[in-house]
């Protein structure tokens, strides 16, 4: 089992085996009883959710010749002292390695150094080290985190979570008044039709969420939504690369407004018909493909998506270690959309990061590369403010200049 462990959790750090996959697998793999597969689940996600704590802790960052796998044995033998997840004897251990790798650990880390603990000069002498191995992150990624929203915020960044406690009701389906006379743990926003949850029970297990009167998301969303107020467009289009709530909003929010909608992504398609038909939405309309110009074109582009909300345990090893590689990949998808924007109308693009690199400096270059445009308006909100989440949108004019 434990070589078992160790080669599925190397799979998967590499990409050649994603974790739902894995996940699938092992629930239909007959060799295992329920307790022994708790057992695989349970170490897979503890080495993949401390890999790079326990990387920084043993190297301090330092050049190694500790392999992968070896890493991850003394992560899973370490983890497994420190939880007492399963029976597993030092010599188990040992002997689900290969030679020169059971010598090197059995020199290195006898069983009394176990478990394995951060060392203590990391807290001062390296600040990004320290965060990276205290939330086992990409040191890389900590450090252009530091660069992009400052040592203040850090902290903030990688220990919040953020949490679904605002949003919409669902007014073609409940009046305002009288959602909030029947549920009193949701208190009403300054603009209308809008909450917060203040409840102790889970927001998606309220009767309001299950019958359907309310849309979870949050105020930066409700605010980057709000930026139709200003245009006042009789046309729109929303053009997905990325999934989000932000379509339903608009639809929910402006009846009056004719929005077409599109995505490259067969799910994408999928998950707005389902909205139309859950929501009702008359004013959404899937186009296959353009064939006009909108006075209000919003896009939300593909990102590498950090934004406090690590929900997959694969996450951080998905990423390329040139980050510019999603840039570039987002830069192309907001060019491919420019075109389709009416003059004097407007652009607005919609990511979900804190990298500056795919958020201002993504604003600057457009403009930079597109003279015909200007930018209006720009904002990044972060998780760890109530009721927000860390997203960024710029609002562009066309034909600003040539006024």
């Amino acid at each position: 089992m434990i070589k078992h462990i160790l080669e599925t959790t190397e799979k998967i750090m590499e990409g050649s085996l994603p974790y739902q996959t894995f996940a699938k697998e092992l629930e239909a793999n007959e060799d295992y009883d329920q307790n022994e597969k708790n057992v695989v689940r349970n170490l897979v996600n503890g080495m993949l959710n401390r890999y790079y704590r326990y990387f920084y802790s043993l190297t301090e960052n330092k050049e190694t010749d500790l392999t992968t796998k070896e890493v991850l044995a003394i992560s899973l033998f370490s983890f497994n002292v420190e939880k007492n997840i399963t029976k597993l004897s030092y010599e188990e251990l040992l002997s689900a390695l290969p030679a020169d790798s059971q010598l090197k650990i059995e020199e290195r880390y006898p069983e009394k150094d176990f478990p394995i603990r951060i060392p203590q000069n990391f807290h001062t002498e390296n600040l990004a080290l320290s965060f990276a191995t205290r939330f086992s992150a990409p040191l890389y990624l900590v450090e252009q985190l530091i660069a992009d929203i400052g040592k203040k915020n850090i902290l903030k960044f990688l220990s919040t979570r953020p949490q679904e406690s605002c949003g919409l009701i669902n007014t073609n389906k409940v009046s305002s008044p009288d959602f909030f006379s029947k549920h009193k743990d949701f208190s009403p926003l300054e603009k209308e039709g809008q909450f917060t949850y203040t409840g102790k029970e889970f927001i998606k297990k309220t009767k309001a969420y299950t019958d359907n009167e309310i849309v979870l998301t949050t105020q930066s969303m409700l605010d980057i939504a709000a930026l139709v107020d200003g245009s006042k467009p009789k046309s729109l289009l929303f053009v997905q690369y990325e999934d989000t709530s932000l379509i339903l909003l608009l639809a929910l929010l402006y009846p009056e407004v004719t929005i077409h909608y599109t995505a490259d992504e067969q799910k994408s398609k999928f998950i707005l018909q389902h909205l139309i038909r859950k929501f009702n939405l008359s004013n959404v309309t899937y186009v296959t493909a353009i064939a006009q110009t909108y006075d209000l074109v919003i896009t939300t582009l593909s990102s590498t998506n950090i934004n406090g909300n690590i929900r997959h345990r694969d996450f951080y090893f998905r990423l390329p270690l040139d980050l510019n590689e999603v840039t570039l990949k987002a830069r192309e998808e907001l060019n491919s959309v420019k075109d389709y924007v009416n003059e004097g109308q407007n652009l607005v693009f919609v990511t979900n990061t804190a990298l500056r690199s795919e958020t201002h400096y993504q604003a600057l270059t457009f403009i930079r590369d597109n003279p015909e445009f200007k930018l209006e308006k720009e904002k990044q909100y972060f998780h760890f403010i109530p009721f927000h989440e860390t997203v960024y949108f710029a609002l562009f004019k066309k034909g600003a200049n040539e006024e």
